[in-house]
């Protein structure tokens, strides 16, 4: 059982990791009418607004008793979230569950869970549960009023609705020394580019003619068909679908996968322009915009007429793409660990990180290798090296994923590219070791072993 440990004045406490969504530093408060004693108001966590506890006060130590300049734990109840004040988080842990004393679990109301003991003392469990506003009352409300309590109230699965509504995937690439983003629904796969073959008499936003698993891909220059001045050498092939046919996109590099909030998206006028607009820029293009590529408006219908029929008149027919074809092929994420070739599918992958090194946890799960923060979110540190019992290589990226909601930091060697196996490539396997291989795709002749996060979500 993963736990959250921290402190309140003199004692230590612990919270299901599950329940925790972040660890902040103080904010600012805006007070809340008729509020109970241990409720000090409300707080802007990233644009969403939430109640604050003071954890101290409710469990009787005093009202206002926590340090002010100490953590804030961001937890989920049963129906809202909220914020919690406590002195100090120390670290994630590893708990057994039948090391746990568990009090009267029929008493789904208590604050206190239950305690276990570590070597430097006993450690009491919460229930983060019963923080939310069910179980508050507001005090001081004039006859005929209700006080503002109730207004407050969201449920936890409108809010998570309303985040997916707002989540924009995407696959970031640098060319022409510029940033551009393309939605990760656009993106079919990433291939490293081949040998080209030269179509005389095409424009210059033509590369030429590669063969991908048998068949002829039309590759496109990004920086020609955005007209950008400064050229780059192409050492990757976006594939996507553009008016029913496989089309390559060459670009010098890939960054990653990035999620936006569609928030942030500075529109540009217009529905057939190559841009839908301008995105904050991350990382290492943090200080400059990252332009959201329209293949629509990028690739349009009458350019696509115009390549047919080029194409027609040298023989060369271009790969359809069909619904039925999308369904039965997985996207996936693949990546080095030591020798082996191993994939994770798209859809678990929130981003890749360039790799740093890990806080070690003193107390902690020996098959964690620390935990880092991303993004304002300190993830555990999983070294699939060692899950998979493969020789390490050179670290260079985390790839982040979510477990229930919560981020895991997943330690690789390299970062290969988004590709593609259709389900007729793929076997179930099963071995005595782990339950993280689960099945094995081939491509293009290779073995990939297919990793499964299922134990994660077990033990989360």
């Amino acid at each position: 059982m993963e736990l959250v440990l921290f402190e309140v004045g003199k004692g230590r406490f612990a919270f299901s990791a599950i329940g925790v969504s972040k660890v902040l530093d103080a904010l600012p408060v805006t007070p809340l009418p008729y509020a109970p004693a241990d409720v000090e108001g409300l707080v802007n966590v990233a644009g969403a607004v939430y109640l604050k506890v003071d954890l101290a006060a409710r469990l009787g130590f005093g009202e206002r008793s926590a340090d002010p300049n100490g953590n804030l734990l961001v937890v989920s109840a049963r129906e809202d979230t909220v914020v919690v004040q406590v002195d100090r988080v120390f670290n994630k842990i590893s708990v057994e569950p039948a090391d746990i004393n568990f009090y009267d679990e029929a008493d789904d109301k208590a604050l206190v869970r239950g305690e276990f003991l570590l070597p430097d003392g006993m450690v009491l469990l919460l229930n983060e549960s019963v923080l939310g506003l069910q179980n508050m009352e507001p005090e001081g409300v004039p006859e005929g009023g209700s006080g503002l309590l109730g207004q407050v109230d969201a449920s936890e699965a409108a809010r998570a609705a309303e985040i997916s509504k707002n989540d924009l995937p995407t696959v970031t690439v640098q060319d022409g020394h510029e940033t551009y983003a393309f939605h990760m629904d656009d993106v079919l796969e990433i291939v490293e580019i081949k040998h080209l073959t030269a179509l005389p008499g095409a424009g210059p936003e033509v590369q030429g003619l590669m063969q991908l698993r048998g068949m002829a891909l039309l590759v496109l220059s990004l920086t020609e068909l955005l007209q950008c001045k400064q050229k780059t050498t192409p050492k990757f092939v976006l594939v996507v679908a553009v008016d029913g046919a496989k089309v390559g996109i060459a670009v010098a590099d890939i960054v990653g996968i990035e999620r936006y909030e569609k928030d942030n998206l500075q529109a540009i006028s217009g529905g057939d322009a190559q841009l839908e607009g301008y995105l904050p820029g991350m990382d290492v293009s943090e200080s400059r915009m990252t332009g959201l590529v329209s293949i629509g408006g990028l690739i349009s219908a009458e350019s696509m007429a115009i390549f047919r029929r080029y194409l027609s008149q040298h023989g060369v027919d271009m790969a359809g793409v069909t619904e039925q074809e999308l369904k039965s092929v997985r996207r996936l994420l693949s990546f080095r660990l030591g020798g082996e070739r191993c994939a994770l599918p798209l859809s678990l992958v929130d981003r890749v990180e360039e790799y740093g090194v890990a806080v070690n946890l003193p107390e902690g799960d020996d098959t964690l290798a620390g935990v880092v923060q991303i993004k304002g979110e300190v993830a555990p540190v999983l070294d699939m090296r060692d899950m998979l019992g493969v020789t390490a290589g050179d670290t260079s990226a985390y790839v982040v994923v979510r477990i229930q909601g919560a981020p895991w930091a997943l330690v690789v060697d390299k970062v290969d590219r988004v590709i593609e196996i259709a389900e007729k490539d793929i076997t179930p396997v099963r071995t005595n070791q782990n339950d993280y291989l689960t099945e094995v795709g081939r491509l293009d002749g290779e073995l990939v072993s297919l990793l499964s996060l299922e134990p994660l979500a077990r033990a989360a």
